[in-house]
């Protein structure tokens, strides 16, 4: 059997910028092409024989790019050539986005576990000690974090007992200044010496 030949009938329109003839096939209808003489795209609407040309409906959800000026054209073809770099200028500002991120949270943590530690430690400092000197607690808490040893021997015990009880009690235990019995001791012996002192003094 032979094979039928489909012949597709052409038809006559004219580009709407250099109105130039074109000669297209009717499949073209409703489709943008391109005029091969200015080089603008159009949607093409075919012509009688009399040069009038032929309206026909035309969907109105295509676009109709009758009239776009070679600037535009220019433009749009620059847009399309860099498209991708948008995409990755907004790629890197989002990692740089993240790394900012990841570092605040970095400091963050770090933060919160120095601040942490600090309720687990005695930070003792002094004209006596050339660093300062770390100490446990015994129990978690933020009182009398740090404690100087001048301060606390600077006044009368009795007052500093009462002002800094938990640092006086830190001092004494770890060995900085002398005990409440080691205290007692001491007084005891100057008021010994001194009343024996006295007795032989006098007559």
């Amino acid at each position: 059997m032979k094979k039928r030949k489909f012949q597709l009938s052409t038809f006559k329109c004219r580009c709407p910028k250099c109105k130039s003839v074109q000669y297209l096939q009717y499949l073209l209808i409703s489709t943008a092409v391109q005029c091969r003489k200015c080089g603008i795209r159009f949607v093409p609407v075919p012509s009688e024989s009399n040069g009038k040309t032929v309206r026909q409906e035309v969907d109105k959800s295509l676009p109709v790019l009758s009239k776009i000026s070679d600037e535009n054209t220019g433009s749009r073809a620059d847009t399309l050539q860099h498209s991708e770099a948008p995409i990755l200028i907004n790629r890197f500002k989002q990692r740089r986005t993240w790394a900012k991120i990841a570092a605040a949270v970095v400091l963050l943590a770090a933060a919160m576990i120095i601040v942490a530690g600090f309720g687990y430690i005695h930070v003792i400092n002094g004209s006596s000690l050339s660093v300062p000197h770390v100490v446990l607690k015994g129990s978690f808490g933020y009182n009398e974090t740090f404690i100087n040893i001048d301060k606390i021997t600077g006044m009368p015990w009795i007052f500093a007992k009462l002002k800094y009880p938990i640092g006086s009690k830190v001092l004494q235990d770890s060995g900085y200044i002398e005990s409440d019995e080691a205290f007692a001791k001491r007084i005891k012996a100057n008021y010994e010496s001194k009343t024996l002192a006295k007795s032989f003094d006098q007559p």
